[in-house]
């Protein structure tokens, strides 16, 4: 049986490498990535299952997590999330490496997220390593054995004659030649190194999946409690916190009778009042979460029952409050973008508030549980990777130009700049709708859009939905020439138009919807 799980390790990891550095190496992002993540996951099940191990839960989610969440190279061309969606799928990869023989879920602690860069890569490299000692003894035959050496032994020797002998004879030249046509890619070093590196690391991790039977998660040193804080200050803290969030809680609620003080004479704009508003309101929630961690690993050893009770009372009610200043804060939000518009670096703070209410309420069930237990790391570590997993697959830019349009209906404001600057993830809603924008946004758009590069043309397995959605609508209609006119000021934008070119005053009111008014 050990020969047979060598030779499936091996092959395994030979065909995953293959095909990792046949279609990712020098090549633009897109199906290849998924293709390759998915062939690497199904790679460590399979070793898992031919060495007669069983396939625990926890690798399982992980695995199948990365999976999913690599189709968002494939469907999305923002560069920002493309990136963080790579590194993500390495993490949980890495962390995939780590939790083998993992029986429960629980068994992970979000500790395990800082070792995993370190960890995973040391871990399969040593497997490797001890893999390839291991491999002539999996031979049973002294004559095979001895085949296989000599193979990789001359294999170099040839390869580095051919290339000398080759330049000097015409026949060899020819010979040489036409395997380059053939396979042009793979006569590059370079792609044949990244297949080596892909290599080292499949057969490491194929090997330790075949052969690990229990876990062996790293012991992470625990945090010693150096200090702790009173419980008349700890009473202090939460009372003077609580306090002060009620009152505005209590302040919010009262705007819904009386203006706001940005309609009360007070100097405060409406663009103030709810940009400022948003973000710092954020800001305070997540210090205040953080001091209710602090204070519950800082509290004395020898607290009452009746004191733990009490400060849990106070916590609750200090959690309840940053709830409700949270939604103060997405209402806020949503001020602004009626006013102003919709924009990504409004979207982005709504999706963190959202992200930091759910970690509110684990850690109001950690409280009431009656200590914060490892589980809250985990807990928060899933809670932000489901909200950039939703962020990936839903295309938010699209989304944006939507609901723009949709208030330029009513207000006749778009900003038209702002979209041209979007991702290509967007360009087809605002090719599709462009004809329904007040007539100087419609222009000032098609001046930008006339001026988008249609992309390049890719290979099957560099497939993107967005690119080739993105490029259908640029397609799908005749596109004026790009004219390209600097404006006067020094340090401004160059802006892009067409023949006739909008008047400054259409310009200036087209580009009015999500700037500050």
């Amino acid at each position: 049986m050990r020969d047979n799980s060598a030779t499936i390790t091996w092959t395994a990891a030979a065909l995953t490498s293959a095909l990792g550095a046949a279609l990712l190496f020098s090549a633009e992002a897109g199906i290849n990535w998924p293709i390759w993540v998915a062939a690497a996951s199904i790679s460590v099940v399979l070793s898992r299952i031919t060495g007669q191990k069983k396939v625990e839960l926890p690798l399982l989610v992980l695995l199948a997590w990365a999976t999913v969440l690599s189709f968002g190279v494939a469907i999305r061309d923002n560069d920002e999330i493309r990136f963080f969606t790579i590194i993500s799928d390495m993490m949980l990869l890495g962390l995939a490496v780590i939790a083998i023989g993992a029986e429960s879920w629980s068994a992970l602690s979000a500790k395990l997220l800082v070792a995993v860069p370190f960890l995973a890569p040391f871990r399969a490299w040593r497997a490797t390593a001890y893999e390839s000692a291991d491999a002539p003894r999996s031979i049973s035959s002294p004559r095979v054995r001895a085949i296989i050496k000599g193979a990789l032994l001359s294999a170099p020797l040839v390869l580095v004659l051919i290339a000398l002998l080759g330049s000097a004879d015409p026949i060899i030249r020819w010979g040489t030649d036409r395997v380059i046509e053939w396979l042009p890619d793979w006569s590059f070093p370079p792609r044949l190194l990244f297949f080596a590196f892909l290599l080292s690391i499949t057969v490491g991790v194929n090997s330790i999946s075949s052969r690990q039977i229990g876990s062996s998660l790293p012991k992470m040193p625990a945090l010693a409690k150096r200090a702790t804080i009173g419980l008349t200050e700890q009473r202090m803290m939460l009372w003077s916190a609580a306090a002060v969030l009620w009152l505005f809680v209590f302040l919010q609620i009262s705007y819904f009778i009386h203006p706001p003080p940005a309609a009360m004479d007070s100097g405060v704009t409406f663009a103030e009042y709810a940009r400022r508003g948003f973000g710092e309101l954020s800001f305070a929630t997540t210090i205040v979460g953080a001091i209710i961690l602090i204070l519950e690993y800082t509290r004395p050893a020898d607290t009452t029952e009746r004191d733990r009770k009490m400060l849990v009372r106070l916590e609750l009610a200090l959690l309840i409050a940053l709830e409700l200043v949270l939604i103060s804060a997405f209402r806020r939000v949503i001020l602004y973008e009626q006013a102003y518009g919709f924009t990504t670096g409004r979207l982005f703070p709504q999706a963190y508030m959202v992200g930091m209410s759910l970690v509110l309420i684990a850690l109001a069930i950690e409280i009431l549980r009656g200590s914060i237990s490892v589980s809250f790391g985990r807990r928060v570590a899933e809670i932000g990777l489901g909200v950039f997993t939703v962020l990936v697959f839903w295309n938010y830019e699209a989304w944006i130009v939507n609901r723009n349009i949709d208030r330029a209906a009513q207000s006749g404001k778009f900003d038209g700049v702002y979209a041209g600057r979007l991702s290509i993830d967007a360009m087809p809603t605002l090719v599709s709708r462009r004809a329904q924008l007040p007539q100087d946004a419609r222009a000032l758009v098609e001046a930008r859009l006339a001026c988008v590069r249609l992309p390049a043309e890719r290979r099957w397995f560099e497939w993107n939905r967005s690119v080739r959605a993105g490029d259908l609508a640029l397609r799908s209609y005749d596109r004026p020439p790009c004219i390209r006119t600097p404006r006067p000021q020094p340090g401004v934008d160059t802006s892009v138009t067409t023949a006739p070119r909008p008047s400054a005053g259409q310009s200036d009111r087209a580009a009015s919807s999500t700037r500050e008014e």
